[in-house]
């Protein structure tokens, strides 16, 4: 019961008793132990058409389906076995791929066959962070973003929130989806086309561009960044447990968090304004919403623009932003380079590299 909870302490407000939706889960979780029906084979949702795999390392592909059943992947000549667990998980290693494409991966059990077509082998980046990040090439008047060339070979897995974190107050029905983790729309790797990249991140435009040119393969990048996101957002709960507890406690009132970012959040709930309602700046939010769906995907490495909203207090900042580096390198299963921004006396960004 732990694994599928433990992203939801809101369904336990007494940190005892389960609230409805919290009882739905332990029924289900208990379900599916005792009948081993997971929903049959299933990927998660980055695994599309049009993807991007990074190249020159193992790629170890997970996915969902039946207790005890076989499932077969297949990709470039290359076949792999797993026999799904208890708990209807599966994971399956392919060797490292060179660059290429498009490709073909077919993953299958004995009742279910999934094909994703045009698929790439290539370098794929995460670009994350706030509203500098999220910046899109569609907002800027400066010639320098033109023009936008179609390019087949560079994907976007661009990641929108369902709401903007505006100074409005919004929906009780979209509080209920915030509760439900439901924060992303559902996305789609998509080629770049200047109807497309129009919404897409600027920096993560330019940065992918520079590598189609540069490396000359193709180039997949998923763009998760959400405006005025605090660095807690992004770190999962174990990590602030452990290292930075004080966080947790009543964060819409705690001076561990910045002003600015709970005024905010409690401007956006106001229509339904809880102490257990959710918000994408909540401690840990976004680390469920944002990155765990992505857990074990390999990828070259990060950008990674924000740190405004974690201005008040530096001391805390200087613990959290390399506690947000070890925590997404343990989802990615990867020592991954994180390159950042740091704004200088005059106020121009620079990149930095964080070993």
């Amino acid at each position: 019961f732990h694994s599928p909870l433990y992203p939801f302490p809101h369904y336990f407000p007494d940190a005892v008793h389960p609230t409805a939706p919290g009882t739905r889960i332990l029924a289900e979780t208990a379900y599916r132990a005792i009948s081993g029906n997971y929903g049959g084979l299933q990927l998660p949702a980055i695994y599309s058409d049009g993807m991007v795999l990074q190249r020159e390392r193992p790629l170890t592909l997970r996915g969902t389906a039946d207790a005890g059943e076989e499932v077969t992947l297949s990709f470039r000549g290359w076949r792999g076995r797993a026999k799904t667990s208890r708990l209807g998980e599966w994971t399956i290693t392919l060797p490292a791929q060179s660059a290429g494409g498009p490709y073909t991966l077919e993953v299958s059990s004995s009742r279910r066959r999934i094909q994703l077509h045009s698929v790439y082998v290539g370098e794929v980046w995460l670009c994350s962070g706030q509203s500098n990040m999220a910046f899109t090439l569609g907002e800027s008047s400066d010639e320098e973003h033109r023009p936008i060339l179609p390019d087949s070979l560079l994907r976007i897995y661009d990641m929108k929130p369902a709401h903007a974190t505006d100074p409005v107050s919004w929906p009780v029905s979209f509080l209920d989806s915030l509760n439900r983790l439901e924060y992303y729309l559902p996305a789609r790797w998509q080629r770049t086309t200047p109807e497309t990249a129009a919404s897409l991140s600027a920096v993560a435009y330019h940065f992918a561009r520079e590598l189609r040119d540069s490396l000359g393969v193709p180039v997949g990048i998923i763009v998760n960044a959400v405006g005025g996101a605090p660095t807690e957002a992004w770190i999962d709960r174990a990590s602030l447990e452990e290292e930075l507890p004080g966080l947790l406690r009543h964060w819409r009132s705690n001076d561990f968090i910045m002003p600015w970012v709970r005024e905010r959040a409690t401007q956006n709930v106001q229509s339904q304004d809880t102490p257990l309602t959710r918000h994408p700046y909540a401690p840990t939010y976004l680390y469920d919403v944002g990155i765990r769906p992505l857990e074990g995907l390999a990828i070259r490495g990060v950008l990674w623009y924000q740190g405004e909203s974690n201005a008040h207090n530096m001391e805390a900042h200087e613990r959290l932003f390399p506690l947000l580096i070890e925590s997404w390198r343990s989802t990615f299963a990867s020592s991954l380079p994180f390159y950042y921004v740091q704004l200088s006396s005059m106020n121009r960004p620079s990149w930095s590299h964080f070993r």
